[in-house]
């Protein structure tokens, strides 16, 4: 799997169902975190891949729960895989997160919202799914979508 094809992927397992500039977003946040190296090595696969950082990779949602299905590092690039695959059935959804993730890799997407985000927009989340100890108002920088996105 390149780099892209699993940027690709994170950002259709996290921001499909999201406008354009929410999935420009999610791309953007890995990037992010890779030049901080914020839960990253530094690299696409050891920042989408680094343990429970991006949710689908390690669980998997079951009515309205997150459900750990993977333990393992190999056990995430194992899914990781197949998630691709299922990805990739669905091509126009896929294509436009690959879309998204090349603009964002090489610094083209421009959007209203996107504008918004800074680089130390390392962390986001669902508030209609998902709380986190780190969400507080005081490191809150913008709302695209259904994601609010903020810095460490």
């Amino acid at each position: 799997m390149t780099d892209e094809d699993l940027l690709a992927l994170c950002v259709w397992d996290e921001a499909r169902g999201e406008p354009e500039d929410g999935r420009a977003a999610v791309a953007r946040v890995v990037l992010n975190r890779m030049k901080a190296r914020f839960h990253s090595d530094g690299t696409i696969l050891g920042t989408v891949l680094a343990y429970d950082q991006f949710s689908g990779f390690w669980f998997e949602m079951e009515q309205g729960v997150y459900r750990r299905v993977c333990r393992t590092a190999e056990q995430a690039r194992v899914r990781a895989e197949a998630l691709l695959q299922r990805a990739q059935a669905n091509a126009p959804l896929f294509d436009a997160c690959r879309e998204a993730a090349r603009a964002v890799m090489a610094g083209d997407h421009r959007g209203e919202a996107y504008d918004r985000l800074t680089d130390d927009a390392v962390l986001y989340l669902n508030p209609r799914i998902a709380k986190a100890a780190w969400a507080t108002p005081d490191k809150h920088l913008c709302d695209i979508g259904r994601h609010s996105f903020y810095r460490a």
